[in-house]
Formats: C-alpha cells, sequence, structure tokens
C-alpha cells in the first residue's frame, strides 16, 4: 500500500508551511525509491517490533501494531494508523497518514517533526524543538519539548498541550475549533511566549487575552497573545 499521491502532496504543503520539515520524506517520493547507498527498510505493521540503525529509514505498510526503536534517528513512514510506539532519538521525522490512536504513543528524546494525516487521539511527546503538523482533530495529548515548537491542527482542538520538562516558545495554528478557556490554560504552561491563530472559537472575533494583567509583563512586555477569526 503506497503512499497516495494526495498524502505526498499533503506532506509536501506542510513541508513548505513548517519550513522544510519533512524533506527525506519528499525526496524518498521524488525519487520514486531509496537509492542503493541510502536503503529504506520495508516492513508491515504486523511483523513485529523494528530496531532502526542510525540514521536508517522505513516504510511500514498497514497499521503499526508493534513498538519501533530508533535510538539514532531515522525517518519512519506509517502508511496507515499508529496503535504502538514510536521511541526515537536523535533526529527523527515521522509519518503517519493515519491516526494516531489512543494507546499510540510518539516519544522523541530530541528534534522531532512530525506529520499525521488523521487524528492525534495518544501521545505526542518530544524533548527537543518539535514540528508538528495534524492534519484533522487534536484531542490527545502533545508534550512539548526545548526550546521551540510549532503545531498546526487542520481540524479541532479539544486536547492538552503541556511542557514535556520545561517550557519554551509556543507557536500554534487551529483551523477548526478551540475554546478560548483552553487557550488560556496553555498560556498558563508558556509563559515565555505563546502566540496562536485560531479559526474559530467560543469569543468574538479578536485578539486575546483581553486583560492587560493578563498579557503583559511588569516591563510592559507582551508574551501571549492569540486572534480569533470567528464566534461559532
Amino acid at each position: 500500500m503506497p503512499v497516495s499521491t494526495e498524502i505526498q502532496v499533503r506532506v509536501a504543503h506542510a513541508d513548505v508551511m513548517m519550513d522544510m520539515a519533512f524533506s527525506y520524506s519528499l525526496e524518498y517520493w521524488q525519487q520514486r525509491g531509496a537509492k542503493a547507498s541510502n536503503p529504506w527498510l520495508q516492513r508491515t505493521g504486523d511483523s513485529g517490533a523494528i530496531f532502526l540503525e542510525e540514521k536508517q529509514a522505513v516504510i511500514i505498510e498497514g497499521d503499526c501494531l508493534h513498538k519501533v526503536s530508533a535510538p539514532e534517528g531515522g525517518t519512519i513512514i506509517v502508511c496507515g494508523n499508529l496503535y504502538s510506539t514510536l521511541d526515537v532519538n536523535g533526529f527523527s521525522e515521522i509519518i503517519i497518514t493515519g491516526d494516531v490512536r489512543p494507546d499510540g504513543y510518539i516519544r522523541a528524546d530530541n528534534f522531532c517533526h512530525a506529520f499525521i494525516g488523521g487524528r492525534l487521539e495518544g501521545t505526542l511527546q518530544s524533548a527537543g524543538s518539535t514540528k508538528a503538523w495534524i492534519e484533522s482533530d487534536l484531542s490527545g495529548v502533545l508534550k512539548t519539548g526545548f526550546s521551540s515548537t510549532r503545531i498546526h491542527v487542520g481540524g479541532d482542538y479539544t486536547g492538552r498541550i503541556i511542557p514535556h520538562e520545561q517550557s519554551s516558545t509556543l507557536f500554534l495554528t487551529v483551523a477548526g475549533f478551540a475554546a478560548n478557556e483552553s487557550l488560556h490554560k496553555i498560556m498558563e504552561y508558556y509563559p515565555n511566549r505563546f502566540n496562536a491563530s485560531i479559526a474559530v472559537s467560543d469569543v468574538p472575533p479578536g485578539l486575546y487575552p483581553q486583560a492587560d494583567s493578563h498579557r503583559r509583563s511588569e516591563r510592559g512586555n507582551t508574551f501571549a497573545r492569540w486572534s480569533v477569526e470567528q464566534q461559532r
């Protein structure tokens, strides 16, 4: 089950919007396969646990049902849903064409770029800088790393965004609905800097938060700001 042209185009769009976040996967698709000098592993989702050597890459056909370990980083493409754990270190690029189901867990101990073609119902945890593109809803948990995180949610945000260990800068775009209260909760976790663009919320269009005491430091600096385009 190869990755469809539609998914490839969507990943390419995310790559442009997030400043070359998924270049390894796009290069593979453009070459229509792996080079002999840089082979990609081919596995099925029910074939058992997978271990990647340094900077290896793997394509998993179908739903991923068993643990994948990449202690030195690498590229992982799952052509289906994630039901298990991806345990990665180093720099990792991850493509999930379907959902991260409630039991699905992406655990990254360093820089992580993740594209999720459906919903994030489980957990994405990163200790380093993160770029996460979620095509549909974020109803699970996203634990951010240091020093910056960029998140795109193509559907509704009803889950939780919290720091993994220490707070960092957070940039969030929600193309669907996000309750204003949930954005206030995010702001409390990210006092250094939190900027967001929200398409639909439960408050009138405008710039938030509106209370000056929440928006400015003693020196008058603004660390948190989000815009709302439409009220539901």
